[in-house]
């Protein structure tokens, strides 16, 4: 799919640049990736690989990961975590209410990220991807609601034509 390849691309976009310049303290909570896995020596890495692991979420994992993140952006109210709840508002698998919730958070966070520039970078870039994740969904349901209007005007047209051909057959011909 178009789309998943696009923000596929976009998580590597932001994943390199991320990874030169680390400038946000944070609690660094990466419970998200393996035991044996790497650690991110920046909470800017982190963030940017917390974006890969949400963006695969199903339903349900999305469920659990949000009561995760809010729980811990009720403990800890620093912007690492107000930025991870953003992320995970505006996963894919996250209800489209939340979505418009995820471009307000990411709003605020970059207010917030003035004296992180890398971090405000992130912000932006995300911000940026929701922006045009949505704009495609809006484009995806226009072309479906008029693919199906083609549908109806379609079997309408198919129904007259047989409504004529009926009527140009002799009556003894006509179906029942």
């Amino acid at each position: 799919m178009k789309l998943n390849a696009y923000v596929r691309i976009i998580a590597v976009l932001i994943a390199v640049p991320v990874a030169a310049c680390g400038s946000l303290t944070g609690t660094g909570d990466q419970y998200w990736l393996k035991d044996e896995g790497p650690r991110f020596p920046s909470t800017d890495e982190s963030l940017a690989a917390y974006h890969a692991y949400v963006w695969n979420l199903t339903a349900a994992e999305w469920a659990r990961e949000s009561e995760r993140v809010h729980g811990a952006v009720g403990r800890d109210q620093h912007l690492f975590q107000r930025v991870r709840e953003a992320i995970v508002a505006a996963a894919p698998a996250a209800p489209q209410r939340e979505h418009a919730r995820a471009q307000q958070l990411l709003e605020q966070c970059e207010r917030e990220a003035q004296n992180a520039p890398s971090l405000k970078a992130l912000i932006a870039l995300l911000r940026d991807e929701l922006a045009e994740r949505r704009r495609l969904e809006d484009r995806l349901r226009d072309e479906t609601r008029r693919a199906d209007e083609a549908d109806q005007k379609l079997g309408a047209l198919k129904a007259i034509e047989l409504n004529l051909l009926e009527r140009g057959r002799p009556a003894g011909n006509r179906k029942p």
